[in-house]
């Protein structure tokens, strides 16, 4: 079959899964290839969060089921597959529709289910105080921060692709794969932000810089995208546990002030579960990724990353977890963070607060 008549075949798909989409009242949760086309298996997405026993697939993975795991989660849901017949078939073969593909029509239809990931989340103090031009002075430039700090990260680390949607006032951030090396390249987004914008705010025309609280944590959270009219486009949102969390410390954030939930995150490979003192232990290892980096005037020539804590009796420091009661009376654990950055020719600053500036938070 001729490329032009996969192409057709493809669009065709991409039209039947809108139709099936309803607009958004409906879950696309599995596709099996057949002799004529594929199976579909879709969902109302209110009965889908209402379903007790939710099958491990209907929210985890890749939308192509095998058929065994097809026909098990058409028996939990209590439905039955919708049969899509297509001109061209779908295989991994010349002249055929390649199952990649159908995965990608399907996705920006799916709801998936993400255990841990981290998030960061950002904004701008005093955003609704703001003349609207300044406004969007200030957050093109939170952006243009951003936009820089993750090519910086992806080129460093070769390849970690991150993505983002807007509260209004910031953003929040995460990484599109997963995986403690993914988690931590995401924070190293967050050190260069903020590095980068404290750099700018030393500079003379520094009112279109604006001023930060920050928060960062790992939790679970559900993937929606936003297909475009012809399906082809997936811009991605997040909601969950760990943005709720996020929002719950934001509100607690004081100007300049970096808080880091409470978090234990595990890994296949790793036997132990890694918590919150230990990932940052594992970033601070990491921040040699950023020596040399170019900052405006001058270059990264270390950077010190750790969580703060009153001094101790010996005379040193110790890691100080914190409490914020949000407005439904639940407390939240976090921990105040600190960067320092020493450059080669000037005088070293930090980013964050010293743990007796925190503003508000209960030790």
């Amino acid at each position: 079959m001729s490329d032009a008549a996969t192409s057709s075949a493809l669009r065709s798909l991409r039209a039947a899964l809108r139709a099936i989409w309803r607009f958004g009242s409906v879950s696309l949760v599995g596709w099996t290839p057949t002799s004529n086309g594929v199976e579909v298996l879709a969902v109302p997405v209110t009965r889908l969060f209402e379903q007790v026993h939710l099958h491990r697939r209907l929210l985890v993975g890749d939308r192509q089921m095998g058929r065994k795991t097809f026909d098990d989660v058409a028996v939990n849901l209590g439905i039955e597959p919708i049969e899509i017949r297509l001109e061209a078939a779908v295989a991994d073969s010349p002249g055929a529709i390649m199952p990649t593909d159908v995965e990608s029509a399907m996705r920006p239809y799916s709801i998936h289910h993400t255990d841990q990931r981290a998030v960061f989340l950002v904004d701008i103090v005093g955003f609704s105080l703001l003349a609207p031009e300044q406004q969007a002075l200030q957050l093109a430039t939170l952006e243009f921060a951003l936009n820089l700090a993750s090519a910086t990260i992806a080129e460093r680390m070769r390849g970690p692709r991150f993505s983002r949607s807007t509260t209004g006032d910031g953003f929040y951030v995460w990484c599109a794969d997963k995986g403690l090396e993914a988690d931590l390249s995401l924070l190293a987004v967050v050190v260069v932000t903020l590095t980068f914008l404290r750099c700018l705010r030393r500079l003379p025309a520094a009112a279109g810089v604006p001023m930060l609280r920050s928060c960062f944590g790992i939790g679970s959270h559900y993937t929606y995208r936003q297909p475009g009219a012809e399906g082809t486009s997936d811009a991605e949102f997040i909601v969950g546990q760990i943005t709720i969390e996020l929002a719950r410390l934001i509100g607690a954030a004081a100007p300049n002030q970096i808080l880091v939930g409470d978090f234990s995150r595990h890994e296949p490979e790793i036997p132990e579960r890694i918590d919150t003192v230990g990932f940052l232990a594992r970033a601070s290892e990491r921040m040699e990724w950023l020596r040399g980096l170019r900052l405006p005037g001058s270059r990264i020539e270390r950077l010190a990353l750790y969580l703060t804590g009153p001094r101790d009796s010996a005379g040193g420091f110790s890691v100080h977890a914190l409490d914020v009661v949000d407005k439904h009376g639940l407390s939240h654990r976090c921990f105040n963070m600190k960067v320092n950055v020493f450059l080669d020719d000037g005088e070293p600053f930090y980013c964050g607060l010293q743990h007796d500036e925190r503003a508000g938070l209960a030790t």
